[in-house]
C-alpha cells in the first residue's frame, strides 16, 4: 500500500492530468501556477515510478502515449471520487449546493427546458443552474473543454474525457411548410432529396454529415439553400416555406401542433441517438449525478408521454 501511495501521489496525478489537457508543460505550469521545471519533474517522477512513458515529447508540446491514454480516464475518476466525497461530507451539514451548467440542443430545449429548470430548482434550491442552448456539435466540444458540465448530444461517443450515455433513438423526418408538403410522397425517398431546396446546419454537425454521406453514396449532392446554426431561425425559415429540412419532430413540436408544418418519414429510415454527455471528472460528483438522473428521468418521461415526439 505504501508503494501505491508513493506511485500515485495526488500532486503528480494532477500534474499529469493538467499536462494532458493542455498538451503542453509550459501551458500546464501557467494554469497550475507552478514553475515549469517543478512540473516537469513531477511528471518524470510519475513516469519513473510507473516505469512507463506517459507522454511523447514533440517539437511543440506533448502527446499522450497509449499508456497515458489508458491512465487519463482513471485519473479523472480518482479526482471525481475525491470531489464527490468532499461534497457528501459537506452535505451532511447543509443542502446540496454548487453550480451545474447544462447544454441542450434546440430540438430538445423546445420540450425539455422549462420542465427541467422547474424540476431542478425545486429539488435543489441551493444549486445554481446555467442553461445553454446550442447545436449538438458545439455542446459536445464545450463538455470536452470543461465549459459545460452536462449536455444532451446526438450520436455522442465515449472518449478519454467524455462519457456519452444513450437515452433514446429519434427518427429524422422531412419537414416543410404544410401547404408545400401536400405533394410530398409519404414516406419520402432519400434518393429524391436532391430535388428539394434544403435548410441545413453547418457541416460540423452529425445530422448534416450523416445525411450527406447517405446522399453521396447515391452519387448525389444536397441542394442547400441556407446553412443556419441558429435553432429558432432555422425553424422559422422552414415554417415560412423558405426550404425543407431533415430534422427531429421535437424541434418543430409547437409548429406541428399548430399545423404550420408537416413531417413525413424518410425511406430508408434515418435515425439518431440522443445521448447524455458529461466529463469523466464529474462522474462521481453527487450533485452532478443527481442532476444527470433527473435529466434522464424527465427525458424518458416526456418521450413516454408523447410530449417529445421521436417518430
Amino acid at each position: 500500500m505504501a508503494q501505491l501511495v508513493h506511485q500515485f501521489d495526488l500532486g503528480r496525478l494532477q500534474a499529469f492530468m493538467t499536462v494532458a489537457e493542455e498538451g503542453s508543460i509550459t501551458a500546464a505550469a501557467v494554469r497550475l501556477g507552478v514553475a515549469q521545471p517543478a512540473l516537469s519533474a513531477s511528471v518524470r517522477r510519475l513516469e519513473a515510478d510507473l516505469r512507463l512513458d506517459l507522454f511523447e515529447r514533440l517539437p511543440r508540446g506533448v502527446a499522450l502515449t497509449a499508456a497515458g491514454r489508458r491512465l487519463l480516464p482513471q485519473v479523472y475518476e480518482v479526482f471525481g471520487i475525491l470531489r464527490a466525497l468532499h461534497n457528501e461530507l459537506t452535505d451532511l451539514v447543509s443542502e446540496p449546493s454548487g453550480e451545474v451548467s447544462i447544454g441542450l440542443p434546440p430540438s430538445a430545449a423546445v420540450v425539455l427546458a422549462q420542465p427541467l429548470l422547474r424540476g431542478l430548482s425545486s429539488r435543489f434550491p441551493r444549486v445554481s443552474l446555467r442553461l445553454v442552448e446550442a447545436m449538438s456539435g458545439y455542446l459536445y466540444d464545450w463538455v470536452e473543454a470543461g465549459e459545460l458540465d452536462i449536455a444532451l448530444t446526438f450520436n455522442g461517443v465515449d472518449t478519454d474525457t467524455i462519457i456519452s450515455r444513450p437515452l433514446l433513438r429519434e427518427e429524422m423526418m422531412l419537414i416543410g411548410e404544410a401547404g408545400q408538403m401536400r405533394t410530398i410522397p409519404d414516406p419520402f425517398p432519400i434518393a429524391r432529396i436532391a430535388e428539394l431546396p434544403l435548410i441545413v446546419t453547418s457541416a460540423r454537425h452529425t445530422l448534416r454529415s450523416l445525411l450527406e454521406r447517405q446522399v453521396d453514396a447515391l452519387g448525389l449532392k444536397l441542394n442547400i439553400r441556407f446553412e443556419i446554426d441558429a435553432g429558432q431561425q432555422l425553424v422559422r425559415m422552414v415554417s415560412a416555406g423558405e426550404g425543407f429540412g431533415v430534422f427531429a419532430q421535437s424541434a418543430f413540436a409547437p409548429e406541428l401542433v399548430a399545423g404550420q408544418v408537416r413531417a413525413v418519414p424518410l425511406d430508408p429510415r434515418y435515425q439518431r441517438t440522443v445521448c447524455m454527455s458529461y466529463h469523466r471528472r464529474n462522474k462521481a460528483d453527487t450533485v452532478h449525478s443527481q442532476v444527470r438522473d433527473e435529466l434522464e428521468r424527465l427525458t424518458l418521461d416526456l418521450h413516454g408521454s408523447g410530449e417529445w415526439p421521436v417518430g
